[in-house]
């Protein structure tokens, strides 16, 4: 069941003869009406620019000017990165600047936070000084993780790095990968202006290029063991890799888990 939002007392809600007739950032006309309460909107779906009167009166003049700006930026879509260092590879590092310098180049916003994985201690001190180099901490927290081994399956990798991640989405990809600048910006359009659902963009290869909604990856237990109850009330495991699970949560909207070709497209 989608969570709804009532839309009596936010300060974007149009109104005439004290019925509601509209929204000044158009949130009723993209998420739908499902009903109307004490002449007021009920949307269908939870609205993340319902603002209260108390939130006006404390902006300043110039904020309270561009109110409907202020409110989009407060809300914008919050991506973070994880690299995985190949150090297969000749010029590692070389090659991680790379990717990295696509991360620092983020349109619209700085990436939330960026996590550096390797499998090799030596890279270490590298590592870190390309994170230093390049990312303000207070805007952009920055890790680096160290692993045993590179996994089999790569997308174990994530699990690996999981406890430093926040509430939004997460992309990953390899030193060497070039990344899409406009990436966050593309993100924030699709769930915030053009208020679309965004769960799951599926990898380009077995690893790179997937993107991940963190609430998500945390209810699934990631690429481990799901413990559920049975429609018997018995408890039993479900121990296939994140994206098998996503399979069979995918709904009607065909928005739940998409390629890239679907996400550029919209």
């Amino acid at each position: 069941m989608n969570p709804e939002t009532h839309c009596q007392g936010c300060v974007f809600a149009t109104e005439n003869e004290n019925k509601q007739t509209g929204c000044q950032i158009y949130r009723s006309e993209k998420l739908g009406v499902k009903d109307t309460e004490a002449g007021y909107y009920v949307l269908k779906r939870y609205c993340n620019t319902y603002r209260p009167e108390e939130w006006l009166n404390s902006l300043s003049l110039e904020d309270y000017k561009n109110r409907h700006q202020v409110a989009l930026k407060e809300v914008v879509s919050r991506v973070g990165f994880i690299v995985f260092l190949d150090t297969s590879e000749e010029n590692a590092i070389e090659k991680l600047k790379i990717t990295i310098s696509d991360i620092v180049n983020q349109t619209l916003h700085k990436a939330r936070y960026v996590i550096v994985v390797t499998d090799k201690t030596e890279y270490n001190e590298e590592i870190q000084s390309v994170l230093v180099e390049n990312f303000d901490h207070d805007k952009t927290l920055h890790h680096l993780v160290k692993i045993s081994h590179v996994p089999e399956n790569k997308m174990f990798i994530i699990d690996e790095c999981f406890k430093h991640a926040k509430n939004g989405w997460i992309y990953t990809t390899t030193s060497g990968e070039r990344v899409d600048q406009e990436l966050v910006e593309k993100v924030n359009q699709r769930v915030n202006i053009e208020m679309k659902r965004l769960s799951i963009v599926k990898p380009y290869d077995d690893f790179n290029g997937l993107l991940l909604s963190t609430p998500l990856f945390k209810l699934l237990n990631g690429n481990h063991k799901k413990a559920y109850e049975t429609d018997d009330g018995e408890l039993d495991f479900d121990d296939r890799p994140f994206l098998e699970k996503i399979e069979d949560m995918k709904d009607n909207t065909e928005e739940t888990l998409i390629t890239w070709e679907e996400f550029n497209a919209s």
